[in-house]
């Protein structure tokens, strides 16, 4: 009865893993096949590059940053919604979930009219505030910035909704407890609702890292990796290597490929131990 889905696992997840990591010790052909073994070649240009050492460093800033606002914006969101939590109204839910109903697509498209520099919504109500707003995509910083925020948005949806699930099943004689004792506002959240949440938080944060080291979407939209290559990450690279040139770089493309796997199995191990000495 598990054969099937054993099946296509190997043929869907293991066969083209095994396929890239062949590929990446390859030069190729202009249709993808191996034409010259290369041995590690590919993988020693990963550190001896600048553009990947540059895309390596947007990854992790535009993922941590997008992380950081999503989870702690929706963590934010949902502890005043503690108490109606049981019985949530739909218009609030629909209002704060509505985000993850977006295409990452549709999302970006709206996001780039918000940053546009000259008719931009964003610069315009901030002129209206007397502060001449940045000009988002075309300044390396504040374009890390746009596309971190860009995911945020897109990302808060789903975190807003498993928090919400998790706080309305939370233990309420612990809570009234320390409310008795004294504990109130943000002590109470900080000490107890907080802690409480701790496995939802974790899934979160491990899913929401896994997604923010893979955004292709938004910086094909918004910046395509400019300005100066500020918002070009590992997956963008990749694209550009495998599809974006008039050579294709297949073999080099696939042993970035492999690196962003390796990257995102250790980040993701590093915060199960964190997690762990957390608990």
């Amino acid at each position: 009865m598990v054969l099937p889905c054993v099946g296509l696992l190997l043929v869907f997840a293991y066969w083209p893993v095994l396929r890239g990591v062949v590929l990446s010790l390859y030069d190729t052909d202009l249709l993808g096949d191996p034409t010259r073994f290369v041995g590690g070649a590919h993988y020693l240009e990963l550190f001896t590059e600048p553009d990947l050492r540059r895309a390596l460093y947007a990854t992790v800033a535009i993922a941590a940053l997008s992380v950081t606002l999503s989870v702690g914006g929706a963590l934010a969101a949902v502890l005043p919604l503690r108490r109606a939590a049981r019985r949530p109204r739909p218009a609030v839910s629909l209002l704060l979930t509505l985000p993850f109903a977006y295409s990452a697509a549709a999302a970006s498209a709206v996001f780039a009219g918000l940053f546009a520099p000259a008719v931009g919504t964003l610069n315009e109500v901030l002129a209206q505030m007397g502060i001449t707003g940045p000009e988002w995509l075309r300044t390396p910083v504040w374009a890390v910035v746009a596309v971190a925020a860009t995911t945020a948005w897109y990302q808060f949806g789903f975190a807003f909704l498993v928090l919400l699930a998790a706080i309305s099943q939370l233990d309420q004689s612990v809570i009234e407890a320390a409310a008795l004792d004294g504990a109130s506002g943000l002590r109470l959240a900080r000490s107890v609702i907080v802690p409480m949440l701790r496995p939802s938080l974790v899934f979160l944060l491990v899913t929401q890292t896994i997604g923010g080291l893979q955004i292709f979407t938004q910086i094909q939209v918004l910046t395509k990796g400019g300005p100066s290559g500020a918002t070009s990450t590992l997956v963008y690279e990749l694209y550009q290597r495998a599809f974006g040139e008039a050579l294709p770089q297949v073999g080099s493309a696939s042993a970035l490929a492999v690196f962003l796997l390796l990257l995102v199995v250790a980040i993701t191990a590093i915060q199960f131990r964190t997690v762990r000495r957390w608990a």
